[in-house]
């Protein structure tokens, strides 16, 4: 009698083959489960962003003075200045050549923007750091040590922090950027819990924390670091776009993201608290749109490149509208609980509806232009156009937040709504015309 073989199965197939065949099926099955998380991942990275920056500004609320928060404020908006640079540099212009790149040309983008990001966070830290101690003699602020280190730390740390999102999503990898976010998060959540026990919560010590915790995500990336390498053609790549961008993000910085310095200018820092409190409510918007953004504009570049206009119509459009239903149910909740939801402000920080409900119109406004927007940023014509229309709102917004900050809070957020409007209707009317254009019709 012949036994049959160990290195066969019944049927007579080879039991290696069979277990390579259900490896590989396996795998298979693998990646198809984790691509289709990493949208939902997407959206859980920005709601756990959401969380952690309003449990920061309650951290302010609850265990610090409103003079604090006003110093956190002030310096989070430099902040958002640098990661707009950053965007203008690399992340926009990677996620715009990325998809329609060659897998040959791939690694050479993504090396080059590596080194970017690297070579901005030392002179944007340099920078900054000089910039605050200007700031501090010109507006007879007290800037201490913790504070000046603490902020030249948080722009190295936000860069750093970044720039893994960035190449995480222009990729698809949304599991990803949710890991290296949830770390950074629970170190930075840790940290500020330790002060809170401490009563030691401080505006220098949270930025201090921040940039401790955009670090540490990249400590596992360390060993797999070459050197800085730039490459000439990426390099003029990305220059093609971030020469219209980088002047653009600026102006529009100072034009929607100043508005802390000219109410701290005319109202004081307890001002500048009173509409960061207010805008807490509404973050988690401002979140999402940055999430409907990281996730959706490398697709819309790949949609228009291959002359898909309908899928770019059909998912800004639907995306606008949902948002719109979104906040239309939000500012019915506001308008009736407000006083249920009030008390977590605490005693500093009452009688801030009406501060609420503008910043709500200002995201409304806001969302239609990041939506449209996309559309535009795909080349670097699209980025043109976004330039000028920038330099248009610097001249509504400066002569507003001179002439009008001084009337109250309230009329510094009414500012920044004209402003997004009128931004809002020349990126709807430039966007569509993009969708009509012969070349978008292959």
């Amino acid at each position: 009698m012949r036994y049959p073989s160990r290195a066969t199965e019944p049927g007579g197939q080879p039991a290696a083959r069979i277990d390579r065949q259900g490896l590989s099926d396996s795998l298979h099955f693998n990646m198809i489960s984790l691509r289709r998380l990493n949208p939902l991942a997407a959206v859980a990275d920005q709601a756990w962003l959401s969380l952690l920056n309003f449990a920061i500004s309650l951290a302010f609320i609850w265990g610090a003075s409103k003079t604090e928060y006003g110093y956190y404020i002030l310096l989070m908006a430099p902040l958002l200045l640098v990661q707009s640079i950053q965007s203008a540099i690399v992340n926009s212009p990677l996620a715009t050549f990325l998809p329609a790149a060659t897998e040959a040309d791939k690694p050479n983008l993504l090396i080059t923007a590596a080194s970017l990001h690297i070579y901005l966070a030392l002179m944007c830290g340099v920078l900054g750091g000089l910039g605050l101690m200007v700031y501090g003699q010109v507006a007879e602020l007290h800037v201490e040590s913790l504070l000046l280190a603490g902020f030249v730390l948080a722009i190295v740390g936000t860069i750093a922090r970044e720039s893994q999102r960035s190449f995480a999503y222009v990729q698809g990898q949304g599991v990803r950027a949710l890991a290296g976010d949830l770390i950074y998060g629970m170190v930075l959540l840790a940290g500020i819990a330790l002060a809170l026990a401490g009563d030691q919560l401080s505006a220098g010590l949270v930025l201090l924390l921040t940039g401790i915790a955009g670090l540490v995500p990249l400590f596992s990336r360390v060993a797999g670091f070459h050197g800085l390498q730039t490459h000439a053609e990426p390099m003029r790549q990305y220059w093609s776009c971030g020469r219209w961008a980088l002047p653009s993000v600026v102006v529009t910085w100072i034009s929607l993201s100043s508005y802390p310095y000219f109410a701290e200018h005319a109202l004081g820092l307890a001002a500048v608290a009173d509409i960061g409190a207010a805008r807490l409510f509404l973050m988690p918007v401002g979140l999402m749109m940055t999430a409907w953004s990281n996730w959706y504009r490398p697709r819309i570049s790949g949609w228009l490149a291959s002359g898909n206009v309908d899928a770019v119509a059909g998912i800004t459009r639907r995306s606008l509208l949902a948002g719109w239903v979104l906040l239309a149910t939000l500012a019915v909740l506001l308008a009736f609980a407000y006083p249920l939801v009030e008390p977590l402000l605490g005693a500093q920080y009452l009688g801030l509806k009406p501060l609420v409900l503008m910043w709500l119109l200002y995201f409304a406004i806001s969302l239609a232009r990041t939506v449209y927007m996309a559309t535009l940023m795909t080349d670097a014509q699209g980025y043109k156009i976004l330039h000028h229309i920038t330099w248009i709102a610097l001249a509504l917004s400066l002569p507003g937040f001179v002439l009008l900050s001084h009337n109250g809070a309230l009329w510094v957020v009414g500012v920044l709504c004209a402003v997004e409007l009128m931004q809002m209707v020349f990126v709807i009317v430039k966007a569509r015309q993009y969708w009509k254009r012969p070349e978008a019709q292959v």
